[in-house]
């Protein structure tokens, strides 16, 4: 969702889950979208992980922690989970902080002086 790369983690919480693909949408509103916009998702494939995967980390709405690879297929991108479990009792605006001071590092690294 931010700025993807090879190996990627992400914490965010599930929009959607296809049962007959085993795929996630994953999506948290961050930064802020006009209320016209959607709000930045990305897809998800847990095939390889459906053993360990939870119902409950299915479930519309759960946030969960994701760790994959980046995979481009044609002019998409999607994560192939290696692991996937729940994030527990998030402080939303801490979140939040964070990765804006994370992603102002980001930009700063990238465009020097």
């Amino acid at each position: 969702m931010h700025d993807i790369k090879a190996n990627h983690a992400t914490n965010d919480s599930v929009k959607t889950y296809n049962v007959a693909t085993g795929h996630l949408i994953l999506e948290h509103n961050y930064p802020r979208c006009k209320p016209t916009q959607e709000p930045p998702c990305i897809p998800v494939d847990v095939n390889a992980v459906l053993q360990t995967v939870t119902a409950d980390e299915l479930r519309v709405g759960a946030w969960v922690n994701v760790l994959g690879y980046v995979r481009r297929e044609e002019s998409s991108v999607y994560v192939e989970a290696v692991m996937v479990f729940r994030a527990g009792a998030i402080a939303v605006g801490e979140y939040e902080r964070i990765l804006h001071h994370s992603l102002e590092v980001y930009r700063r690294v990238r465009r020097p002086g």
